[in-house]
């Protein structure tokens, strides 16, 4: 595979290669492509999590619950009731 980079992504990677973490821009270049990889899946995590809120919202006994009773409830998860 052939890739033609912009001057400011050549720039970018040079910049990387000159703080000495990295030896060369293939090195750059699989540890950019790891951290989308992550970013991608915290994302669909968070979406994960944000749809799975939404559904207990949905039930109407856990609307009922109060920020004080959540709060023992992980104090006592946690052992510190």
């Amino acid at each position: 595979m052939n890739i033609t980079l912009t001057s400011e992504l050549e720039q970018l990677i040079t910049t990387q290669l000159k703080t000495g973490k990295y030896q060369t821009a293939e090195e750059v270049i699989v540890k950019a492509l790891q951290l989308l990889e992550t970013s991608q899946r915290r994302q669909e995590l968070s979406q994960k999590v944000k749809n799975l809120f939404d559904k207990t919202q949905a039930i109407p006994e856990v609307q009922q619950i109060t920020d004080e009773e959540i709060t023992k409830e992980i104090e006592a998860y946690r052992g510190g009731v």
